[in-house]
């Protein structure tokens, strides 16, 4: 899919999974699904003015789904978003970026916690649990902040996993209005007219193979709504048609005779028009069979084609699955993509090694290396191992030696590159408590993150009506990807010793090197208090305000000197003594050594008399970072206050390479399959205003 794929009639159409553009490269052609990357790159297309957004989606990823909220929420002409559907999970997520949030009137949203999995040790597992448990409070203040609840009243909500319909949805506060399809549609025109036919063919057709399919409910249906093409899926027996088939209602089309008295129409019917509206008519009544494999496209390229009409089109490709159906079996609860044979075995390959059991991978289950290259070799049978393993190691069968890569590197590296990704972002990286939304860079070259300030207190407008012009000044701070990685071999004696550990050991380790590579790059900078590009001074130094005149333990004192300083931090360039900013901190940031002093005064204790009190105790987060500390080259005494919406680093990665990859360097070697691993990361520090060092 493309950016220009989401763009229908001047709308933004998001529907299917929520996925990560790191993901994109990986789905078969067909797959209905939207990036971060592709959806900005069709805001742009469409301009500046108020988008309108059509959403339809059970969800998927939430970082992807906070990345497009975040866009669409900065878009600069707002965006009206309609849940056509369902927004659930990550949808329900980026649906809280609309300027106005609609929901058609048979639309569900649901909100729940966020999911992961983890491995490793008891420790693992916690901090695992942590950080999934620190994302779900981020999503809950979101979700308040668009409803107008509480975080924790969200946080009740989505730990009950919480469907809403419509109106539910409005009078929740996640909503702002519910519209029908009919209000949605300009009934007056002939178009409109069609699609209404249509949709009620495909109706028709729903129920016809409904009959034809002998649909019996379910007993015990799940409590979770499901869309109507895949309700009660495991339910369906197979029987033999009737002879008599049911019809759907009649529609008009060219050269048709008209059953009855023809609708009064203000306008004259187009017949380009409704030529294109019959062929999307059946287009969108084929679409959920194409993606189950009971259609092929060929079905229906041959009724649009042939000019069958959208009534007898919705008859023929029902009738068509029922006969195709072999007897006596029952419908299969999964869903039967067709794909190339070639792509299915790769898939399965991979997933197997991977330890997946499921999908194309169910047919391999329990594949280890040295088999598959045994398998990838071509020989049925045969006494030496050692030859049929060069020999599949070196196979371009299903490759068809693309680019120099053998059948066997190609998915050995694949599944390198998936577990290296899927370990990294199960790495927490707390480097994140002092850096915004990442930057993408073209190439090695610096970047600049450009600051914007000047004087724009708003002035006396004169008695002719001239206003007085303000000041825009910038400055910028330099800032440079780099790109570090190390070169893994996957050797012959590896798979001959059937090594399936490295498939984890490998990728586990340089995922942890990356994370490793990234908090190295950032804490470095507060460690050793970076040099501004823009005025050559340390990040934390007296003239910027930053810096307490004289170092004092982490107390109530101490910490309203520091948000004192922070409360006057004035805007870039401005001149006027008004213009402050009014940062507030909500992050303590300490190393080991103080980990026990940052947990206490952040604890909610009540104290025994008034002038105890702590009144900051709810209002900042403790977070121990042990690059920060003396055995890092740092302070065991110096501590510091950030604020989120001011962060002081600024990170970039590469784009296209948002996580470290792996690539093939030799696939055509019998004796080892070379890859690359590499990481591309860069780091500066770019704001002193949200931040304040002590000393200690």
């Amino acid at each position: 899919m493309k950016a220009t794929d989401l763009i229908v009639g001047g709308e933004l159409i998001l529907s299917g999974t929520v996925m990560l553009d790191d993901y994109a490269g990986w789905m078969y052609e067909g797959d209905v699904f939207f990036t971060p990357r592709m959806v900005r790159e069709a805001l742009q297309d469409l301009g500046e003015g108020r988008a309108s957004v059509r959403l339809n989606s059970g969800g998927g990823h939430v970082w992807a789904g906070e990345q497009i909220r975040a866009i669409l929420a900065s878009h600069p002409g707002g965006c009206t978003i309609t849940v056509e559907g369902l927004a659930a999970s990550a949808a329900s997520l980026l649906f809280m970026a609309g300027a106005e949030r609609v929901m058609s009137s048979g639309a569900h949203l649901m909100i729940h916690d966020p999911s992961g999995f983890a491995m490793g040790t008891e420790d693992d597992m916690r901090r695992e649990a942590d950080a999934l448990g620190a994302t779900a409070n981020t999503y809950a203040a979101v979700y308040a902040a668009a409803s107008g609840k509480t975080p924790e009243d969200v946080r009740a909500i989505m730990k009950a996993e919480t469907w809403y319909g419509p109106e539910a949805a409005v009078g929740e506060g996640f909503a702002d209005r519910v519209v029908s399809l009919e209000a949605d549609m300009p009934a007056h025109t002939a178009q409109a007219g069609t699609m209404r036919a249509a949709q009620a063919a495909f109706m028709a057709g729903e129920e016809t193979f409904a009959r034809l399919m002998s649909r019996k409910p379910d007993a015990t249906p799940d409590a979770r709504p499901t869309p109507p093409s895949i309700q009660n899926k495991d339910t369906l027996q197979m029987t033999t048609p009737s002879t008599t088939t049911p019809t759907a209602p009649a529609l008009t089309t060219p050269g048709a005779p008209t059953p009855g008295p023809a609708p009064e129409m203000t306008t004259p019917v187009d017949p380009v028009a409704q030529e294109r509206a019959r062929a999307k008519g059946i287009r969108e009544m084929a679409a959920p069979f194409l993606l189950s494999g009971r259609l092929m496209q060929a079905d229906v390229d041959a009724l649009i084609d042939d000019g069958t009409s959208l009534t007898d089109a919705g008859v023929k490709l029902m009738s068509s699955m029922a006969a195709a159906e072999a007897p006596g079996r029952s419908a299969s609860s999964g869903a039967r993509i067709l794909r190339d044979e070639t792509d299915t075995k790769m898939e399965g390959m991979i997933g197997a090694l991977m330890k997946k059991t499921d999908g194309p991978a169910a047919d391999y289950r329990g594949l280890r290396i040295k088999r598959m290259a045994m398998d990838l070799s071509g020989q049925s049978r045969g006494y030496d191992e050692a030859a049929m393993v060069k020999r599949g190691m070196t196979t371009t069968t299903m490759m068809g030696g693309a680019l120099g890569v053998s059948d066997f590197a190609y998915i050995t590296t694949e599944v390198m590159k998936r577990t290296l990704i899927e370990a990294y972002q199960r790495r927490t990286a707390a480097w994140q408590l002092v850096t915004g939304a990442a930057v993408s860079a073209a190439d090695f070259r610096e970047l600049y993150a450009v600051r914007f300030g000047g004087d724009f207190q708003l002035k006396p407008v004169a008695a002719n009506g001239e206003y007085q012009q303000a000041r825009l000044v910038d400055e910028a701070e330099g800032l440079k990807v780099e790109r570090r990685g190390r070169t893994i071999n996957l050797t012959f004696e590896a798979i001959i010793n059937d090594d399936m550990g490295a498939f984890l050991r490998i990728p586990t380790e340089f995922a942890t090197a990356a994370r490793l590579m990234e908090a190295s790059m950032v804490w470095t900078l507060f460690r050793k208090n970076a040099v501004l590009k823009s005025d050559k001074k340390p990040l934390f130094h007296a003239d910027h305000g930053n810096l307490a005149a004289s170092g004092g333990p982490i107390s109530v004192a101490s910490v309203a000197a520091g948000r004192k300083a922070m409360w006057e931090q004035r805007a870039f360039g401005s001149k006027d003594g008004d213009d402050f900013l009014s940062i507030e901190p909500d992050r303590l940031i300490v190393p080991p050594a103080l980990e026990l002093a940052a947990m206490q005064f952040a604890a909610s204790i009540t104290p025994a008399k008034n002038a105890d009190a702590n009144p900051f105790s709810n209002t900042l987060q403790p977070a121990t970072v042990g690059n920060l500390g003396a055995a890092a080259g740092g302070s065991d005494s110096a501590w510091y206050l950030v604020s989120s919406d001011m962060p002081p680093i600024q990170h970039a990665y590469l784009e296209g390479y948002e996580a470290p990859t792996v690539e093939t360097l030799d696939g055509m070697n019998p004796d080892v399959v070379t890859m690359n691993a590499r990481h591309i990361f860069g780091a500066a520090a770019v704001e002193y205003r949200g931040a304040y060092k002590n000393a200690g």
